[in-house]
């Protein structure tokens, strides 16, 4: 895309072009012409994006002025290519609102088969800053056979609460998750931050792209920084990278990333740790003990995992933090809520756990919910902690007996949702929870399950960087490993496929359809591929 400027002649129009390697990025032809625009930096056309639909039609959208040259006015438009981008169609307008600029495209197919194009909008009424995330729909079938008006229904601001009416939503970006979900990107100051420096932030929708929430700041910034010209990209192992150009207002800018991972909920392995502060990297239920990861908001990174066994829950935390405070009133440490019956209650009730796990090496502040509110008690000393503090970090291990929590077993069965929060104590303490979660509502808290023990059927498949664990348990095959599971399949030795599913997470269970043996296909996100025969 070439951006015309103030000095620009006649003879260098804005434009997009194309160019493409038939080798892996060693060699590239020479540019293919897409669309032209005007001389001018009024009346160009900008940030060019592209997809490939299922048919195998290429699409090429921007940000276009070139309809407008007697006004301010923008449109977001889209070049069509069916051989495989040769040749190029004359453009058709996506989306426009009169009067205003729709700007930055972003194209993905969901999983419900529409095209959503995330926009900047700033002509949505009633907002107190301007520019506004917005995506644009419509069918794989209607394939833009009808421009997106103001008033169409298939234009949706992605935040609409009055709250969100104060912040601004500018230079958006969209992808799709390996679950079908979407991740939305933009820049702005939601939250509470002043709008003088914009920073970079990203929320979770569903498979439609609607519905954005949990919201997380990837850049911890300061209030005289800023995280600008932001991107997403999903990659091979399922998680995201976030792409932005970090600066102040008076340092250079320059390009950073930061890596995610995006869960629907947390899980624990049945196993049995050692209590000893060192949370032994094939110890929990992910690789490095690293189910978890908190802190994009403080600074102070953390990671956290899970098992179980019939007679205790297991948390462990590791925690960066070169200045650990042990001796005063308020400490460094960790808060774990757990909602062990699926109350997801706006305030706590029956079932519902909290306690501090202090850096000085007590357990503290232990509340159960009754009637709305938190009721403290003594701590049970039936819990076992450890913790280790290095230089660098620290670490905590412990064991909180489901008696503790009011069980008499491990509630295998249980719909439970569990929360943490992280202390870390500076001139002052600083508490960061999970994104978007309130220590009192636990319906706002992340879901939590127990994978069933195995029995005497288990299957262990390695490789030299995963392991895919297969077990049979209550009529079912549960399926786990260290990394997301990609596809899976299990056939009858005869070659039926007896089941297969795409995109897992980590744990995929499912009825055993038969009684023998098969032959079960495990591929992960990091392209390792598994196979075994498995009794059932």
């Amino acid at each position: 895309s070439f951006r015309p400027n103030a000095s620009s002649s006649a003879w260098y129009n804005g434009y997009q072009r194309i160019v493409i390697s038939y080798d892996n990025g060693e060699s590239w032809t020479d540019p293919i012409y897409i669309f032209d625009a005007k001389h001018t930096f009024d009346n160009g056309c900008w940030e060019p994006q592209l997809i490939e639909l299922p048919s195998g039609e290429i699409h090429c959208y921007f940000a276009n002025e070139n309809d407008y040259t007697s006004s301010s006015e923008q449109c977001i438009s889209m070049c069509r290519s069916f051989d495989k981008g040769l040749t190029w169609s004359e453009p058709v307008k996506v989306s426009f609102r009169s009067g205003t600029r729709d700007g930055m495209p972003v194209a993905i197919i969901t999983d419900n088969g529409e095209i959503a194009v995330i926009i900047e909008d700033n002509g949505w009424p009633s907002y107190k800053w301007s520019f506004r995330a917005t995506v644009v729909r419509c069918s794989l079938e209607d394939n833009w056979s009808e421009t997106i008006l103001a008033d169409s229904p298939n234009r949706e601001i992605i935040f609409a609460n009055d709250e969100d009416k104060q912040y601004i939503s500018a230079a958006p970006y969209l992808r799709k998750l390996h679950t079908g979900e979407t991740i939305a990107s933009w820049q702005g100051n939601h939250g509470g931050r002043s709008s003088s420096y914009l920073n970079m932030f990203v929320a979770v929708g569903n498979e439609d792209a609607r519905n954005f929430s949990h919201v997380t700041e990837p850049f911890s910034r300061s209030e005289t920084e800023h995280a600008l010209w932001n991107s997403v990209s999903v990659i091979g192992d399922g998680s995201v990278l976030a792409v932005a150009s970090l600066g102040g207002a008076t340092a250079g800018n320059s390009i950073y990333t930061k890596k995610g991972w995006p869960k629907q909920y947390f899980d624990a392995n049945f196993g049995t740790p050692t209590i000893d502060g060192v949370n032994t990297k094939d110890g929990y239920t992910y690789k490095y003990a690293r189910q978890v990861y908190m802190g994009q908001y403080t600074g102070t990174r953390a990671t956290a995992d899970f098992l179980w066994d019939n007679d205790n829950l297991y948390f462990t935390v590791l925690v960066s933090d070169s200045d650990v405070y042990t001796d005063l009133v308020d400490n460094d440490g960790v808060t774990f809520s757990i909602d062990t019956k699926g109350a997801s209650d706006q305030y706590p009730q029956e079932g519902i756990y909290k306690m501090f796990f202090d850096a000085n090496g007590t357990v503290t502040n232990f509340k159960y919910g009754s009637n709305n509110r938190w009721v403290a008690t003594d701590t049970p000393e039936d819990i076992n902690y450890s913790i280790k503090i290095n230089k660098t970090y620290y670490t905590i291990e412990a064991a909180i007996p489901w008696k503790v929590l009011g069980l008499e077993s491990a509630p295998v069965d249980n719909d439970m949702r569990v929360n943490i929060a992280v202390n870390r104590k500076e001139s002052s303490i600083e508490t960061e929870n999970l994104p978007e979660t309130t220590a009192l509502a636990s319906w706002t808290w992340f879901w939590f399950k127990l994978n069933p023990a195995p029995d005497s059927s288990i299957e262990t498949i390695a490789a030299e960087n995963n392991t895919v664990t297969a077990i049979t348990a209550a009529g079912r095959l549960h399926v786990s490993s260290r990394e997301e599971i990609a596809s899976l399949s299990l056939h009858s030795l005869s070659g039926a496929l007896l089941h297969s599913a795409t995109r897992c997470g980590t744990s995929h269970s499912f009825p055993i359809p038969a009684t023998g043996i098969g032959v079960l296909h495990v591929t992960t996100a990091d392209g390792q591929t598994f196979s075994k025969k498995i009794a059932f």
